[in-house]
């Protein structure tokens, strides 16, 4: 039997007295794609939101219900641990503007305080861009900023950027 990394028990999520959710009850399975299919406006963006405790940044957003990443209630945990363990890449390509395509790569570690060596560093950069299948189209223009890039390679840059980490879990909004 496979082990669950995230389960939900009567998710409800609300934009102030508006309920977006009703009651979600979902077990995700570790090691596999889990897809969230449905019409437009249906909640699904709002859902995987919740995951990762993205729905904290919106004003008169709130859950009710329990949401456990790996036997924990992601309530318990301290918000940047729940980010470091549960990625998340946009509908939109959005890398940071004023970064390099190289620190775009590496912004989870240093948004985060962690330091890194140059060499650890520039292997995750390419072991990222590989992944995201971008490192062939990029490897001799790091140093140029992420937005510069066409709307296909930013999608795979922050893709890389949120596999840089090693979430055990990454969320997809229509990539």
């Amino acid at each position: 039997m496979e082990s669950t990394i995230l389960k939900t028990e009567g998710l409800k999520a609300y934009y102030g007295e508006t309920e977006v959710l009703r009651g979600i009850d979902i077990d995700i399975p570790r090691n596999r794609v889990t897809a969230v299919m449905g019409p437009s406006g249906c909640g699904k963006t709002t859902l995987i939101r919740c995951f990762n405790r993205m729905h904290e940044m919106v004003p008169g957003a709130r859950i009710e219900g329990k949401i456990w990443l790996e036997g924990r209630d992601i309530t318990s945990m301290k918000l940047i641990q729940v980010r470091r363990m549960v990625g998340m890449v946009f509908q939109k390509p959005n890398p940071f503007p004023t970064m390099s395509i190289y620190d775009n790569v590496l912004a989870g570690y240093r948004l985060s305080g962690v330091k890194l060596r140059k060499e650890e560093a520039q292997r995750i950069v390419e072991e990222s861009l590989k992944k995201a299948a971008l490192w062939e189209e990029v490897k001799d223009a790091l140093h140029r900023r992420g937005t510069f890039l066409s709307g296909g390679q930013q999608q795979r840059l922050c893709i890389a950027r949120a596999l840089a980490v090693n979430p055990r879990l990454l969320l997809m909004d229509e990539p």
